[in-house]
């Protein structure tokens, strides 16, 4: 545990190794993204989520989207070469190598947590200041949803967390290995990140998915119901249903399970493929 702490202490210092403003621009980066889409979603597309939905609430649930996958992309990305790029420790000393997709992968969470951190206090905003508009008002009162919400919901975003680390950790254990069998992983999970990314409702409300039929695609990504989740506790001040926490947890637990025996199953082997 010491190593691993260590591990990520110094990835994290070396993202901004050299920077004036140094771990703050975990910070900027929130805030940089969260005025781009102001600009581009709001300002120039003028994309809209449903008549009840300010253009700061549609904004915030596009930046926790992007958030969360964020952490999930790098984290992916960077675990699938790990072992090769750190091969010099595998190959000349005795050292635990499932050290490092977790460290990759604790410190994406860990720079995840900061933004989160921004946009809940982004969502405060939005909740002191609601919006004016008569028309999205209008709506509110029809349907029943009063725009942004933010209360005790936002407890169990760092059980959220947890569970994402969890499924994001048994997809990185099992990458990192895979890779040493098949270089071309490395290239693959570029473009299935992409592909994943774009069938995941970030940019778009997931009920346009089901109106063009095929909801199904919804039910079977693991990354829709971590998401749904983190809206509601962040922007709707909603409790995830127990079913949705449940089927996440259980295909954390069952990636985690598979990607860690995978991993230790081959631990013997990452010498010589190296």
């Amino acid at each position: 545990r010491r190593l691993l702490r260590d591990f990520v202490s110094r990835d994290l210092r070396a993202r901004y190794v050299g920077s004036s403003l140094g771990f703050f621009w975990s910070v900027i980066y929130p805030v940089m993204n969260l005025a781009v889409y102001v600009f581009v979603f709001n300002i120039v597309l003028k994309t809209t989520w449903g008549p009840d939905q300010s253009p700061l609430e549609v904004v915030l649930l596009m930046l926790v989207g992007i958030v969360a996958w964020s952490a999930f992309s790098e984290s992916l990305s960077r675990a699938a070469n790990i072992l090769v790029d750190n091969a010099n420790l595998i190959e000349k000393v005795v050292f635990p190598s499932a050290i490092l997709p977790a460290f990759v992968v604790g410190s994406a969470l860990v720079n995840m947590a900061i933004a989160i951190l921004v946009v809940g206090l982004v969502s405060g905003y939005a909740r002191l200041k609601p919006t004016t508009d008569a028309a999205v008002l209008a709506s509110a009162a029809e349907t029943g949803k009063q725009g942004v919400q933010v209360g005790l919901a936002t407890l169990c975003v760092p059980a959220l967390i947890a569970l994402q680390g969890l499924f994001t950790l048994g997809l990185a254990y099992f990458l990192a290995a895979f890779n040493l069998f098949w270089r071309d992983t490395l290239h693959v999970i570029g473009v299935a990140l992409m592909v994943w990314m774009f069938l995941t409702p970030i940019f778009y409300p997931p009920y346009h998915v089901v109106q063009k039929g095929v909801g199904w695609t919804l039910d079977v990504n693991p990354m829709h119901w971590l998401m749904e989740m983190y809206r509601g506790a962040m922007v709707k001040n909603l409790w995830p249903e127990p079913t949705d926490l449940a089927r996440f947890g259980v295909a954390a637990v069952v990636v985690f399970f598979l990607g860690t025996t995978f991993f230790s199953t081959q631990r013997k082997k990452f010498a010589d493929l190296l």
